[in-house]
């Protein structure tokens, strides 16, 4: 896959994290990983500057919800953010954080590809 797309990918179930992680990047996916919004937050003040932020709402310390208020988003360039849940979110509470779209857990691995590819701009593209 060309252009490199990078991923930033919180996911606090390291095993799913892990074979996620693998997958991806064997479809050229070049993944960051972290398991609480916490060092994602890090991560993107650091001068991470993801195409895509693959995002799980359930996670310990601070939820995805909260980090979806961050500035930090602002500052990386506001990436285009999918949520993964193992509980339902409504469309409404979806449009309300401008996500871009929505995985519900389990998926496919295929999709996570189709939805990457789809929503991801090349890196050093983000112009959102």
């Amino acid at each position: 896959m060309s252009p490199r797309r990078q991923v930033l990918m919180v996911e606090d179930d390291e095993s799913l994290r892990q074979a996620l992680a693998r997958y991806l990047r064997g479809r050229g996916i070049e993944i960051v990983e972290a398991a609480t919004a916490e060092d994602a937050a890090d991560a993107l003040r650091g001068g991470l500057r993801p195409s895509l932020i693959l995002l799980d709402l359930n996670l310990p310390g601070e939820t995805g919800w909260e980090f979806l208020r961050h500035h930090d988003l602002a500052s990386a360039g506001s990436p285009p953010v999918i949520v993964t849940s193992a509980t339902p979110v409504s469309p409404t509470r979806l449009a309300e954080f401008r996500i871009a779209g929505y995985l519900p857990k389990p998926s496919p691995p295929e999709a996570m590809v189709d939805a990457i590819v789809r929503l991801a701009q090349p890196a050093g593209e983000n112009v959102r």
